[in-house]
């Protein structure tokens, strides 16, 4: 039996929705857990993707119910609202990526002065008289 290609859009689009319903909770979750970090500060970035990518799925809901849109006009809309996000994306992996390397190396340094300190600390327990 073959499906409908316009029923069959509509319940791809409507499985996308719901997809998209569930990473906006998610990502709204992950932001009250990680509240003050890196990850959850820039979490906007996503947020907005998966914003991008339910509007793609929208765009292509719009040939099915408004009149005058062409299959062409609808698919370069969805296409433009996938690069956004994924470029939402991108920004979002490089900015957490750069805010984590900030903190692993300035992390890394409180250790090497630490290590310093102790190091200073035992050369200075070895000169000590009766050591």
């Amino acid at each position: 039996m073959l499906v409908d290609r316009s029923k069959l859009d509509l319940l791809i689009g409507l499985v996308g929705l719901g997809v998209a319903a569930m990473l906006l909770l998610e990502a709204g979750r992950v932001r009250a857990i990680a509240w003050g970090g890196a990850i959850a500060e820039k979490i906007n970035y996503v947020v907005l993707a998966v914003l991008c990518l339910a509007s793609s799925a929208l765009a292509r809901w719009t040939q099915n119910f408004v009149a005058g849109v062409t299959a062409e006009q609808v698919e370069l809309a969805a296409e433009m609202l996938m690069i956004a996000a994924m470029a939402l994306l991108g920004l979002y992996f490089a900015s957490v990526r750069k805010a984590l390397q900030g903190f692993l190396t300035s992390m890394t340094g409180s250790e090497k002065l630490s290590d310093e300190a102790r190091s200073v600390s035992t050369d200075a327990g070895e000169d000590a008289p009766g050591a």
